[in-house]
């Protein structure tokens, strides 16, 4: 009985080896094979593609040809369009050149010995209130109270600090700048008084005939356009109305600007009265000789009561 058991013992070894190797060398076959399979396999996908694809560019049946002609036209547009893109932004970028030098030619209109032209470097939010800081400076001869423009004739603030290579410039909208006006329209002369953010307003009795559209000059800087009434705040059971004026740039669009090479002087009244009668005239169109000072006297000797001439 031992014995039987013992060769039956090795048999069944014998039977798990033979079985481990049988089993070892399928999966050893199955590595070997598959890379052929999935290689086969993969043909027989792909050749529909590259039959297809083969047809499609070598083809010289009209359909191909058809379909290669208008894959070719849609690429083409899309070069196209891609140039005429590129152009555009090419024209854009030379039109806002052209806009720039035009308005830089505007800032010297007058003679360029009058002005100096500098860039803003600095304004609101990174300077408090309604200031501009621009890369001229004393070495570049400005002076402190020098007119500042944006425009031909729109005068907008003073210069109220110098260095040798920047100045700081105060707008007249800054809150507590003060001036002396003239509103054309009205025939008034009013207190100017900032406002802040870009605005500033004009602050004139009840009664006057104050417009939106009134032009609001600066009477002691010559030329000395300030800007428009844009708004008017009147309250009949108030003794006075106020005309709001905003600046006619952002101040955040602001580049560039002007400055006039010489600080203002205080001036006297009857220089006044005369920049006051040729605004007068300029702005009605009249000839010389139907327009009199006197009347344009009587006119500022009217108002003094409620306004000072500075």
């Amino acid at each position: 009985m031992k014995v039987r058991s013992r060769h039956n013992s090795r048999e069944e070894r014998q039977k798990r080896i033979v079985r481990v190797f049988f089993i070892a060398l399928g999966f050893i076959l199955i590595g070997l094979l598959i890379p052929y399979v999935i290689t086969a396999v993969t043909r027989a996908v792909m050749y529909p593609i590259e039959a297809t694809q083969l047809w499609f560019h070598e083809s010289q049946a009209r359909l191909p040809m058809y379909l290669r002609g208008q894959t070719e036209l849609i690429n083409r547009i899309t070069d196209l369009e891609s140039k005429l893109a590129a152009a555009e932004s090419t024209d854009v970028t030379q039109q806002r050149l052209y806009t720039e030098n035009q308005s830089l030619r505007q800032l010297l209109s007058m003679d360029q010995h009058d002005r100096i032209g500098a860039a803003v470097i600095a304004r609101p939010n990174q300077l408090p209130y309604d200031l501009l800081e621009i890369d001229r400076g004393a070495n570049d001869g400005i002076k402190v109270g020098a007119p500042v423009y944006i425009g031909a004739d729109n005068v907008v603030g003073v210069v109220s600090q110098i260095a040798p290579h920047y100045s700081f410039v105060e707008l007249f909208t800054t809150p507590g700048f003060t001036a002396t006006t003239y509103i054309s329209g009205a025939n008034v002369i009013a207190t100017l008084e900032g406002y802040g953010g870009g605005s500033a307003r004009v602050r004139v009795p009840q009664g006057i005939p104050l417009k939106e559209g009134d032009l609001v000059h600066v009477p002691s800087i010559d030329p000395g356009v300030f800007g428009r009434i844009t708004y008017i705040e009147n309250h009949p059971s108030q003794p006075d109305q106020y005309g709001y004026i905003t600046l006619e740039k952002p101040i955040a669009s602001i580049s560039y600007v002007a400055v006039g090479r010489e600080s203002l002087v205080p001036a006297k009244p009857d220089v006044i009265e005369e920049r006051i009668a040729r605004i007068i005239k300029e702005s009605l169109n009249v000839d010389t000789g139907k327009l009199h000072l006197a009347s344009s006297t009587t006119v500022i000797a009217s108002t003094t009561a409620t306004t000072t001439i500075q």
